[in-house]
């Protein structure tokens, strides 16, 4: 099964879990590039905004490995509110930890809070 966002998996500061993968924002080329590669694909980009005081984010982040573990066909990546701005600002991300579905650079759902299993309702709703 082909892929349009091959690239994505060379992006510095990727988090490998056993089965998936976490992209760790560390600029906004690094974000646009893998936005804009996203663009042209059908599979799901999983944006989780986090920040580094946010207690239910801490909380989240076991959990997040593990469903990404689970959901190798999506994409998830990881932006910090405080770094980005601009991209929480975007999204309305402005309770936290929030996740928001995008496909072909549209958003398409969302989870605000700590919500694990609405978190895997909705991948499971949306990754097809």
């Amino acid at each position: 099964m082909g892929s349009n966002v091959s690239s994505v998996h060379d992006v510095p500061s990727s988090t490998e879990t056993k089965n998936g993968l976490v992209v760790e924002m560390e600029s906004r080329r690094q974000w646009r590039s893998l936005f804009d590669s996203m663009k042209g694909s059908n599979k799901l980009l999983v944006i989780d905004f986090t920040a580094a005081w946010c207690g239910p984010c801490k909380a989240m982040e076991p959990k997040v490995k593990e469903i990404v573990s689970r959901y190798p066909e999506a994409v998830f990546a990881r932006v910090d509110v405080d770094r980005f701005m601009d991209v929480a600002g975007t999204y309305r991300a402005n309770t936290l930890p929030a996740f928001v579905f995008v496909k072909r650079g549209e958003e398409i759902d969302r989870v605000v809070g700590a919500k694990p299993d609405e978190l895997v309702y909705k991948i499971e709703t949306h990754r097809v």
